[in-house]
């Protein structure tokens, strides 16, 4: 039995499923690159401090920006956060005193207060600046 045409259209086959699904692969790949660029090791971290930020500006009952806008205080039931500047690094301290760090990595870091609304701007050490802002409401 002759199998020459049988090779020769399977062979054909194949090259069109490929020739379907090589563009899906070069998409992914296309895409994991840009995911891995946007999943920069300071910019997650900075989104984690973001978060965790909103979690005590939330429940705050009173905000201010102290040390000529290097921090912040905010008080949460009776409980006094400090959320500042130190060295090269933002660290959060319960009434003044230890502190826990949140962010590091940072040239310098500037609180404003306009209004309700809270900015933050951020200059990493390898020049990277991040920005947020927040609409704080009163409790």
């Amino acid at each position: 039995m002759d199998e020459k045409g049988f090779v020769f259209l399977n062979s054909l086959l194949e090259l069109t499923i490929l020739m379907i699904f090589l563009p899906i692969v070069v998409l992914f790949f296309g895409f994991m690159v840009s995911f891995s660029k946007e999943s920069h090791a300071k910019q997650m971290e900075w989104q984690l401090f973001s978060v965790e930020l909103q979690s005590y500006l939330a429940g705050s009952d009173s905000i201010e920006i102290i040390d000529n806008g290097v921090g912040i205080r905010t008080i949460q039931q009776s409980q006094e956060f400090d959320i500042e500047l130190y060295d090269h690094s933002v660290r959060k301290q319960k009434f003044r005193q230890g502190h826990e760090i949140m962010l590091t990595g940072i040239k310098n870091c500037r609180f404003g207060m306009t209004g309700p609304k809270l900015t933050i701007r951020a200059e990493f050490s390898n020049g990277a600046i991040e920005e947020a802002e927040y609409v704080v409401t009163p409790p």
